[in-house]
This record gives C-alpha cells, sequence and structure tokens, in this order.
C-alpha cells in the first residue's frame, strides 16, 4: 500500500507545498495543495492567507502605557512608573527588573533587631572610624568617636543609646 500524502490544510486536496512560519520563537509547518498556493501569492504575508493570528511583540522599551503615555526607557531614567496601568504595560521589564533586583521568591526584609550584633557592629564601626581620624589626625572627630565608643561599651547591649 503506497502512503498517501496529507491533504492540504485549506481544502481536501494532496499536499504539494509546505509553509514553515517562525513567530515567537515557534516554528509551524503548514501543508498546502498546488491551488491553494495561489491564494498565498495574493496574500502580503503567508500567515495573512493561511488566516493566522500572529502577535507581534513591540520592542523592549517601546510600547507606551495607553492611560498615561510612560515608556520603559523613561522607568530607567526616572526608576519611578507613571501610573497604575504602566504595571500592566511593562510588565515584563518590570518582572525581569524585580527578578534582577530580589533574587527569589520570598522577600528577605531587614533581619530582626538583635541588641549584641548591632551593639557589636556599631563599635567595629565607630573603632573603624577612629583610626581613620587618628592617621589623618582629625582630632575633633576622633575625640566624638571616643566618646560614643565609650558610652557603646558602658550602655546595656538590650537598650539602644
Amino acid at each position: 500500500m503506497i502512503p498517501r500524502p496529507p491533504s492540504c490544510q485549506g481544502c481536501v486536496q494532496a499536499t504539494t507545498t509546505y509553509f514553515t512560519l517562525v513567530a515567537g520563537g515557534k516554528a509551524e509547518t503548514y501543508a498546502c495543495c498546488q491551488g491553494c498556493p495561489s491564494l498565498l501569492a495574493d496574500a502580503i504575508l503567508p500567515s495573512v492567507a493561511l488566516g493566522l493570528k500572529l502577535a507581534v511583540p513591540a520592542p523592549v522599551g517601546r510600547s507606551k502605557c495607553p492611560a498615561c503615555g510612560f515608556r520603559w526607557a523613561d522607568y530607567e531614567r526616572v526608576h519611578r512608573l507613571g501610573c497604575p496601568t504602566c504595571y500592566e504595560t511593562h510588565a515584563p521589564q518590570a518582572l525581569a527588573t524585580i527578578a534582577r533586583i530580589q533574587p527569589g521568591l520570598e522577600h528577605q526584609g531587614r533581619r530582626p533587631f538583635d541588641p549584641v550584633a548591632d551593639r557589636e557592629s556599631r563599635l567595629a564601626k565607630a573603632r573603624l572610624q577612629l583610626q581613620e581620624a587618628l592617621k589623618v589626625e582629625d582630632y575633633e572627630a576622633a575625640a566624638a568617636l571616643r566618646d560614643q565608643i565609650a558610652g557603646l561599651e558602658n550602655h546595656p547591649p538590650g537598650a539602644r543609646p
């Protein structure tokens, strides 16, 4: 038995021509008979002749918000969106930016206040600043830092000064 070629997607005749349309990173192949390509010749695009609606994305950053006219390029300049509709209009760019700024699915905010660790980190920072002030012979700043260090060392670790 001889295998029968597939039938045309536009009619029921045997397929003679195949079209592969690549759009949005997807390749789709369509089969046409000898009579249907004449329809394709009259059309501007093969997708129009086949009755396919292809979504053509706007270039990144060029789309405007329909409500306020804000562009993604404006966000890159001012780091704020124009209106609530901008979040929907610029969703792909906004999600990519959020993923870059805050990796992970859960927000990792400030750690809970630890009085001992906070006191130790402030002491270490003040001691480094004191050494720098002494190197450049800034004795007024060094005296202020000395007093700050003394206050931190004498202050109980559970309360903030």
